[in-house]
């Protein structure tokens, strides 16, 4: 085995659990939620380095065996811990409170242990743990939150019986086993991602839920890993026909999603709506199973968190300042007092549906050739269901920023340093990555070679 020369992964790790206990003690919990964020960042920008230079090989972390990276995982954690120190430190300050930022951090811990994790065991651990603030109220009641946190359950118990069926496969029952092992897989992941009919629990914790945490929890984009990984370890014919499936249901979902989100009107259902639709996007990608789609999927996979990520904190911090954002009853016309952010929602806005000079253009393009290798008509799907969500983007757009001003909003600041700046960077990273997108897709080459590689394999193994 190869180590890394530094224990990156264990040094990560130890201080998002370190800032989730401070932060929860502390009277004044985002100071030392941005330390732990920004330690984390370092470390884990430190193994992606490493893995990067050493070809996207595995490598183990020197103190805790069980925690690893490769080319696949790497660069998913420092984009991850980058995307939660940015969070942390634009979060409005209702929604730094003591155990809401120790909240947002133990969602962090979780998912760059399911990226970090080795084997089994601390993946299903990893998936578990992501649940526990949302079960333990970390971010305030949850009654009315109950099918989402019940849909987040329901991943976990289908990833758990996957394990369990995998170790306790034997002899006569290996291809049976193996077969109902992966339609569990499948199921935790459109659980996890909301994929039709599934994704009235994203909606609702979009809805109804905290917005930053809810932003956090699904853009790990947990079940678009575990699908890559299952690749990566090779698929057996009746797994591949399984995945094949879900290829096709991902981007019926992304179509049905984005007819649906025509008659919103709620900033909050309408944004979730978008990030449903194009996040299946990733989802047909990568399940898709050639160069194309897995390489598209993996690119689309940080462009779209970063532009989620930014509306979400942009549509957060207008519901702080003018409280009929939630459900306005007519165009609010905020542009006037907010042409700050107004501007960084449309430049975020544009590059999630996949404006061309920005890296989800790239990545929605590959997607697209990738399931119109394997499905003509699906590609097709594909090119109308952007157009549909760039429609329902400016529609929100519309609702949020055109209009008359209202009457009661008097004066509102706009974007204040510690929003700008991270808005700044989400900006110019998506910006910067469909101009040169070679760097971004030179960062996941050698990943997409390696799953192809195992996929050329498997498909070997099973004609002979």
């Amino acid at each position: 085995m190869e180590y890394f020369s530094l224990p990156y992964l264990t040094t990560g790790l130890v201080c998002l659990l370190g800032g989730v206990v401070s932060s929860w003690r502390s009277g004044q919990p985002r100071k030392p939620a941005v330390l732990a964020a920004a330690i984390a960042f370092v470390s884990f920008l430190g193994a992606a380095r490493e893995v990067i230079a050493a070809g996207g090989g595995r490598l183990f972390d020197p103190l805790l065996r069980w925690l690893d990276a490769d080319g696949l995982d790497a660069v998913p954690m420092a984009f991850y811990a980058a995307l939660t120190l940015m969070v942390v430190v634009l979060a409005p300050k209702r929604d730094a409170g003591g155990p809401a930022m120790a909240g947002m951090l133990m969602i962090s811990l979780s998912t760059q242990t399911a990226y970090a994790a080795a084997g089994w065991i601390p993946l299903v651990s990893g998936w578990w743990l992501s649940c526990l603030p949302f079960i333990l109220g970390m971010f305030g009641g949850q009654q009315s939150n109950k099918r989402a946190i019940a849909l987040l359950i329901a991943s976990c118990v289908a990833l758990t019986a996957a394990f369990v069926l995998m170790q306790a496969d034997t002899s006569s029952h290996v291809s049976q086993g193996g077969e109902l092992t992966f339609w569990l897989i499948i199921l935790a992941v459109m659980c996890r991602k909301g994929v039709f009919p599934l994704h009235s629990g994203v909606v609702q914790a979009f809805e109804k839920g905290p917005l930053l945490p809810v932003a956090l929890l699904f853009n790990g984009h947990l079940g678009v890993l575990l699908v890559a990984h299952s690749e990566a370890a090779g698929l057996p014919q009746s797994a591949r026909h399984a995945f094949d499936v879900l290829s096709v249901v991902a981007v019926a979902s992304a179509f049905i999603i984005s007819i649906r989100a025509f008659a919103e009107t709620k900033p909050r259902r309408l944004l979730a709506l978008l990030y449903i639709s194009q996040a299946s996007f990733i989802l047909a990608g990568i399940a898709a199973a050639n160069a194309a789609g897995i390489t598209g999927s993996l690119i689309h996979w940080l462009a779209l968190s970063a532009a989620s990520v930014g509306l979400v904190s942009i549509v957060r911090v207008l519901e702080v300042r003018v409280s009929s954002a939630e459900n306005p009853m007519m165009h609010l016309g905020l542009a006037v007092k907010a042409p700050r952010l107004a501007t960084f929602f449309l430049l975020c806005g544009l590059a999630l549906i996949g404006l061309p000079g920005t890296l989800s253009y790239c990545g929605e393009e590959l997607i697209f050739h990738g399931t119109l290798a394997n499905h003509p008509a699906v590609g097709i799907a594909l090119l109308v269901t952007s157009a549909f969500n760039a429609i329902n983007l400016i529609r929100l757009y519309s609702i949020l920023f055109l209009g008359v001003l209202p009457k009661h909003v008097i004066e509102i600041p706009d974007a204040l340093p510690r929003e700008r700046w991270p808005l700044t960077a989400c900006v110019v990273f998506l910006v910067f990555g469909g101009l040169f997108p070679s760097i971004i897709i030179g960062w996941r080459a050698e990943t997409v070679q390696a799953i192809v590689k195992c996929l050329v394999i498997a498909d070997g193994a099973d004609q002979q």
